[in-house]
């Protein structure tokens, strides 16, 4: 992540690892964007009376405090959440002590993975009420969809009546979660969806709904289409701890190769499960598989 973006766009903050790195890239794009931009006109408008500041940092002759980085968040156009991952970019970078750049850093990782979710209103409560929608909504971002419903339906498994994709289509369309370009085409809005904290019970009923439906799949396709396995797995509370970081981790590693990816062409449904199906032992157990079980 230490790479220098593109700038023909303004810099992704969530895309560096050294704040320094981000301001000079920030600064490039302001200077790119209107000509004859400078540090003094930066300064001025990021109320800092120093002029020089900003470069000074950037070279690493300055630290950065909270207060002038909240000063320079606005004039670099960083919206709130943006904000608060420059600053906590900026204590990363600061930091002399390696625990609590650990800490900062593993709160970079997971801001950074929330960070392509674009946050729903708790008003759309109806699209977790109902798998559908994503359904749709995945299906529109893999076909060229242009509004033929029967075609939509059809490349779903199970297939579904084009009323109902008209439907579920309407809804997403006034959801601003699709639209329809100039030339026909419709498309995603969002990559990817993240519900709000207060609808956490619904979205746990619609995980359930998702898991039941891959009761099937070992039945279904065949092995070179699907991977289905089950370990049964005798763990401290410590290792516990690890296979949870290294789930959440191939998570975001999952994420990043979708992302990248320039032309999908059909929807996987990817479920994880890990949780207990005992009560734990006192004392020290062993580390070891108990059962593997794959088909």
């Amino acid at each position: 992540m230490e790479g220098k973006p593109h700038m023909m766009q303004r810099p992704n903050v969530y895309q560096y690892d050294d704040f320094r790195l981000f301001l000079r890239d920030a600064f490039e794009f302001k200077k790119m964007e209107e000509g004859d931009y400078s540090y003094r006109k930066f300064a001025a408008a990021a109320g800092i009376a120093n002029p020089g500041y900003l470069l000074d940092v950037i070279i690493g002759k300055r630290t950065l405090s909270r207060n002038q980085a909240l000063k320079m968040a606005p004039v670099f156009g960083l919206n709130e959440t943006e904000t608060d991952f420059f600053l906590l970019l900026a204590q990363f970078g600061q930091s002399k002590k390696d625990p609590k750049r650990q800490e900062f850093y593993q709160d970079m990782l997971s801001r950074r993975n929330r960070s392509r979710f674009a946050r729903l209103s708790p008003s759309l409560v109806k699209y977790y009420q109902d798998y559908h929608y994503s359904l749709v909504r995945c299906a529109i971002e893999a076909m060229d969809f242009r509004g033929d419903c029967e075609a939509l339906g059809k490349f779903l498994d199970p297939p579904m009546a084009p009323a109902q994709v008209r439907k579920y289509l309407e809804d997403l369309e006034e959801w601003h979660l699709v639209v329809k370009d100039s030339d026909g085409r419709y498309r995603v809005t969002e990559k990817f969806v993240e519900p709000p904290p207060t609808l956490s019970a619904m979205v746990r009923r619609l995980n359930r709904e998702w898991i039941l439906q891959s009761a099937e799949v070992p039945f279904k396709f065949g092995s070179s289409d699907r991977h289905v396995s089950t370990l049964l797995l005798m763990v401290s509370e410590g290792t516990r701890k690890v296979l949870m970081e290294k789930i959440e981790a191939f998570r975001k590693e999952v994420l990043d190769i979708v992302e990248k990816d320039p032309a999908p062409e059909t929807i996987m449904q990817l479920s994880v499960q890990f949780f207990p199906k005992s009560r734990k032992i006192n004392g020290n157990g062993s580390n070891r598989a108990h059962t593997e079980q794959k088909s």
